[in-house]
């Protein structure tokens, strides 16, 4: 769930007080966001594509990627099947003080992949995973004390912690994204949002750029192509119709932009869908 501020709301499983689910996603696209929990990704077929702190970590089957609370993120990805672990910092916090400025580098070579605590961390979610869906006699310990080691391995091998600066001067980019995301239907320029936030355009633009990795133009883009794709697999209203909804009038560009985006255009994926 995302809130209309671009922050992503999650609610938490109440029994172990932190969120773990299975996801089954088709192609597609997810923009510019964040999260207060620590967010750990593990997939299990297909495969999906994270965009963060100006790299960009491709996930293949038993393959993780930890991003950490307040991150910046975008994900682009195949068709996939993916386990999911959300953790509250504040949950963390009771083991691990300061856990919201935790930042992970993970293996991303194959050999150190094959590393015996990383081929750990990937078995210990899959074995959460299972103990939760079954929740027999005694699941929380269990539970929990899977979730405790993989957490301790995680933090311990491959964490390093962010000053406490730096999550302050990625707020101002937050209050943009929030802004951007409620008004992405109304015409949207660099110089009208860097007049509202009393930025001269050139910098607002050079400081979204290294902040996010994209220009401030390019996010609005992607972020109307998002909601385009939403509406293209959930509604039946015309395709013309969507792109003058989602604020993209040119037609013409918005389907070579939605196109290079999902490698479909709006019309084949909504012909596919009808099919199934």
């Amino acid at each position: 769930m995302v809130s209309d501020s671009r922050h992503e709301i999650i609610n938490d499983n109440v029994d172990v007080g932190v969120r773990i689910f299975l996801s089954k996603e088709a192609a597609g696209f997810k923009s510019l966001h964040w999260h207060s929990h620590i967010e750990i990704v593990l997939v299990l077929e297909g495969e999906v594509t994270f965009h963060f702190n100006h790299q960009e970590v491709v996930l293949k089957p038993n393959e993780f990627v930890v991003v950490g609370s307040e991150i910046l993120h975008a994900t682009s990805n195949l068709a996939n099947v993916s386990l999911v672990l959300q953790i509250p910092v504040d949950y963390l916090n009771h083991y691990w003080p300061h856990s919201e400025l935790l930042l992970f580098s993970l293996p991303t070579s194959e050999r150190d992949k094959w590393s015996y605590d990383y081929q750990a961390i990937a078995s210990l979610l899959k074995e959460m995973t299972k103990i939760y869906a079954q929740k027999e006699m005694g699941y929380l310990l269990l539970f929990n004390s899977k979730m405790l080691d993989a957490l301790y391995r995680l933090i311990t091998k491959y964490s390093v912690s962010l000053a406490p600066k730096k999550l302050s001067e990625k707020s101002q980019i937050k209050d943009i994204l929030s802004y951007v995301y409620k008004h992405y239907q109304e015409p949207l320029s660099v110089n009208g949002i860097a007049n509202r936030f009393h930025y001269h355009p050139d910098y607002l633009s050079r400081k979204f750029k290294i902040d996010t990795g994209l220009t401030l133009t390019r996010y609005i883009r992607q972020l109307r192509l998002e909601h385009i794709h939403q509406d293209v697999l959930n509604t039946n209203i015309p395709v013309n119709d969507l792109f003058k909804k989602h604020g993209l009038n040119n037609r013409r560009l918005g389907i070579q932009l939605f196109k290079k985006l999902y490698d479909s255009t709006p019309m084949e994926i909504r012909r596919n869908r009808e099919l199934k």
